[in-house]
C-alpha cells in the first residue's frame, strides 16, 4: 500500500495539523509518523476504516450533498421571515476577512485557516453573509456557474439550525445551474437535517478521525 499524501496546515484554533486520506491502519500509522516528524499538534485522517484501535477518535467528517435547485422561498436573498431577525447579504472581498472565516468555523473538524490571503478562488466565486443586529455572524462561498457551494460557517454563539438553513437556502438561490453540490467538513447531524430540509441528499460521506499528538496548553 502506497504511503498517504500528507498535507500540513493550521486549524481554526491555531493548532498545527497533519492531514491525509487514509485507506487502512498501515496508512494511518504512516500519517501519525509524518505528524510526529513535523511536530504537529493534531493528526486528521479521512477514512472509512475504523482507526479507534490506534487511538484515533471519530469526528463528523467530509460530506458531499447534492440536489436540484428549487425556487427561492420566503426567508432567503435578504428577505428574512417574519419570525427571523437575520438578513442574508452579499459580502465584499474586504468583508470576508480571514478572522471572520476562522471564527465562523472555529472548532469545526476538517476546517483550517488559509495560509494565503486573499484566497486563490475560481473566477466568479461569491461570498454571502448572515447578519444580525448589524454583525456578520455567518459566511458561505458559492461558485454560481458550477453549482458548487462550500457549506456555511457560523460564529459559535449563533450556531442554531435556522441560521444555518437560512444561509444555505440563500446560497442555493444564487446558483445558476439546475443542480447543486454542497461540500462540508465536520457538520453535525442537525446540520445535515437542515440540508435535507432544503432538498439535498448525501452523495458521499467519509468519517473523520483525530489523534492528538500534543495536548492544547490552554485546554
Amino acid at each position: 500500500m502506497a504511503s498517504p499524501t500528507v498535507v500540513f496546515g493550521v486549524n481554526t484554533e491555531g493548532r498545527t495539523v497533519a492531514e491525509g486520506w487514509i485507506a487502512d491502519a498501515d496508512q494511518a500509522e504512516a500519517l501519525l509518523a509524518a505528524g510526529r516528524r513535523a511536530g504537529s499538534d493534531l493528526v486528521w485522517a479521512h477514512s472509512t476504516a475504523d482507526l479507534s484501535a490506534l487511538g484515533f477518535t471519530r469526528q463528523w467528517g467530509y460530506r458531499r450533498l447534492e440536489g436540484r435547485v428549487r425556487a427561492a422561498g420566503d426567508g432567503v436573498n435578504g428577505r428574512p421571515r417574519r419570525d427571523f431577525d437575520h438578513e442574508v447579504v452579499p459580502l465584499a472581498a474586504e468583508e470576508e476577512s480571514p478572522e471572520l472565516r476562522a471564527e465562523a468555523f472555529r472548532g469545526q473538524w476538517g476546517r483550517g485557516t488559509l495560509q494565503q490571503w486573499p484566497a486563490d478562488l475560481p473566477p466568479g466565486t461569491a461570498s454571502i453573509g448572515l447578519r444580525k443586529a448589524g454583525m456578520t455572524i455567518g459566511v458561505c462561498r458559492i461558485e454560481p456557474a458550477s453549482g458548487l457551494i462550500d457549506a456555511p460557517g457560523l460564529v459559535p454563539a449563533h450556531r442554531e439550525a435556522a441560521a444555518y438553513q437560512a444561509l444555505l437556502a440563500a446560497a442555493l438561490a444564487a446558483v445558476r445551474t439546475p443542480s447543486v453540490t454542497v461540500e462540508s467538513w465536520g457538520d453535525s447531524p442537525e446540520r445535515v437535517t437542515a440540508c435535507e430540509g432544503l432538498g439535498l441528499t448525501t452523495a458521499k460521506y467519509v468519517p473523520g478521525w483525530q489523534f492528538t499528538l500534543l495536548p492544547d496548553a490552554d485546554g
